[in-house]
């Protein structure tokens, strides 16, 4: 009787132990996750704004950006960089861009280039907002993901930790807004 009581408590001790484990793997890979989407989402954005003739004046949870259209798309050749006269370049026609637009659906952020297959960057969004400070030169955007492993759901501050910020300066105005 004794070896049973003491066999059922140390089992149920590796039991505890167990999901502990568990619970805390998924944890560090939901982390994992979350900033490899983060940097990824941060590299793109950077790029993207960066190479900019416009942007749209975004939404809150999507954003469109026209990128210069860099090659000829009838025979994919690069364009040659051409002076519009007033210290801007334009590639090809002057007129000439490609969207690419940013956007949150569903708790996925996706990019999507021109008429191409939206790409999906980032999983278990809860929010994607896009904010324009200094006469459009400076572009903020902040992402919140959704937090995991709370079983009475997550509190403001909680949620709030989860924030991503990217700010991008831009090299000059580009016609934003």
């Amino acid at each position: 009787m004794v070896s049973t009581l003491l066999f059922s408590v140390v089992s149920a001790a590796l039991l505890m132990g167990f999901i502990s484990l568990k619970r805390s793997y998924t944890a560090t890979a939901d982390f994992a996750i979350n900033h490899a989407d983060q940097m990824r989402i941060s590299d793109y954005l950077a790029m993207d704004f960066r190479r900019a003739r416009k942007v749209d004046p975004p939404n809150r949870n999507d954003v469109v950006i026209y990128l210069p259209c860099y090659y000829d798309s009838a025979n994919q050749a690069p364009q040659l960089p051409a002076l519009d006269g007033t210290g801007g370049v334009f590639y090809g026609a002057a007129d000439c861009y490609i969207p690419v637009r940013y956007y949150l659906s569903g708790s996925v952020i996706y990019r999507k280039e021109g008429t191409g297959a939206p790409q999906s960057l980032a999983v278990d969004v809860q929010d994607f907002i896009f904010d324009t400070t200094d006469l459009g030169k400076v572009i903020k955007t902040s992402i919140t993901f959704k937090p995991k492993f709370r079983s009475v759901g997550a509190t403001a501050a909680v949620a709030q930790s989860t924030a991503f910020y990217n700010t991008t300066l831009l090299r000059n105005n580009r016609g934003v807004y």
